[in-house]
């Protein structure tokens, strides 16, 4: 919250840079980095890829990976120390999987959805707490729009289901946009498709990186992506106001830009402290963190970050090379650089406990070509 709107003053023009400079040493100086501590065994899922995590209010845990044409979840009632084995959703013949390509999944009560794509974007959802399941569900109410393959999933605090995609539709003038769509009713039904985001003409959202989506604990919605105009592969975002049905005008992430005739294929993700919405993402090899109109933090060289705040602390996991990194932002613990956390280990999914009782960490383990598993952690606060 050191950079919320609310706290920010008038300044001459003089005091700004001196302010920017103060801001980046004092982050810099709360940018810890620990070898996360586990609170309970990690636990394997053979033969799985691109893993997500949910939680509900009462700290069930849910994760839903791939296997091959399948969708599974597998459901934890103690705070994700054990789960149950995994239990087959759907199978999909053409689900894509890869690369941020995958199920995603929300909680909220008793109710359970997954969305996944599969050359369109389709719902699976539960009211029994993931005992049974009805679907598909298509959300994409043009054929073949979704077919990108890349999404992302959120539930505000009431329950409500929101879905943002990279949508292929043919609109004159238009190349990849963000389309979404909501569910009142747990992903039964779907809204009309509506346009999140269009970049201006000649210009595209990226075609290959995957959004993200976040509400804060008010309802809230942050949704962020990376564009392609005149060669910048930047990120950008927009909110939604609770209770409002308008996104603010889009706005770039961070000072800096990088120019690139290519797609990264990393998205990035979104959280939140408190009401305050973060985002974190690389540009270039390295990664930063940042809020909406405020300068980019640098973290370090890495890809695919992800983070997630509990208590006082924004535990932060990235990819370097072929390895998983964990850092936290804290200003309890002494500085130290970036530290290893897992060898071979890749496209981590973070997820913080509603009772603030620790972290989950799943990520993808094993070489680049052969057998991957999905592994689970409980990390210590």
């Amino acid at each position: 919250r050191l950079f919320s709107p609310a706290r920010r003053l008038p300044l001459p023009p003089s005091l700004r840079l001196s302010v920017f400079r103060f801001r980046f040493r004092f982050l810099s100086v709360l940018l810890t980095t620990v070898v996360a501590t586990t609170a309970a065994p990690a636990i394997e899922f053979p033969d799985a890829a691109q893993p997500q995590l949910a939680a509900t209010a009462t700290g069930r845990v849910y994760l839903t990976f791939g296997r091959g044409p399948e969708i599974f979840i597998a459901r934890s009632d103690d705070a994700g120390a054990t789960f149950a084995p995994p239990v087959r959703v759907a199978a999909l013949p053409s689900l894509m999987l890869g690369r941020r390509r995958g199920p995603r999944i929300a909680a909220h009560g008793d109710t359970v959805l997954i969305t996944a794509m599969a050359g369109e974007l389709f719902a699976f959802h539960s009211k029994d707490a993931g005992k049974s399941w009805r679907g598909p569900v298509l959300i994409n109410d043009v054929p073949r729009s979704a077919r990108e393959g890349l999404h992302a999933l959120a539930v505000a605090p009431d329950g409500r289901l929101f879905t943002t995609w990279l949508d292929l539709r043919d609109i004159p003038g238009a190349r990849t946009q963000l389309f979404a769509s909501e569910s009142a009713d747990g992903g039964a039904t779907w809204s009309a498709n509506a346009l999140v985001y269009r970049a201006p003409a000649g210009h595209t959202v990226c075609e290959c990186c995957h959004p993200s989506a976040h509400f804060n604990a008010r309802g809230d919605l942050a949704v962020m992506w990376r564009n392609g105009i005149d060669g910048a592969r930047d990120m950008w975002s927009t909110t939604r106001l609770a209770g409002t049905k308008a996104f603010s005008p889009a706005t770039k992430l961070g000072t800096g830009t990088w120019l690139l005739q290519a797609c990264p294929m990393d998205g990035g993700s979104v959280f939140t402290s408190g009401d305050t919405f973060t985002t974190i993402w690389q540009r270039a090899g390295s990664v930063f963190l940042a809020q909406p109109g405020s300068p980019e933090i640098p973290l370090g060289p890495g890809t695919q970050p992800v983070a997630a705040t509990l208590g006082s602390a924004t535990h932060i996991f990235f990819q370097r090379g072929p390895d998983l990194i964990a850092t936290r932002l804290s200003a309890s613990v002494a500085p130290s650089p970036p530290a290893p956390h897992a060898q071979q280990a890749r496209f981590p999914s973070l997820l913080a406990l509603p009772d603030g009782r620790a972290i989950l960490l799943a990520y993808e383990q094993g070489p680049a070509k052969g057998a991957v598993s999905v592994v689970v952690e409980t990390l210590a606060p």
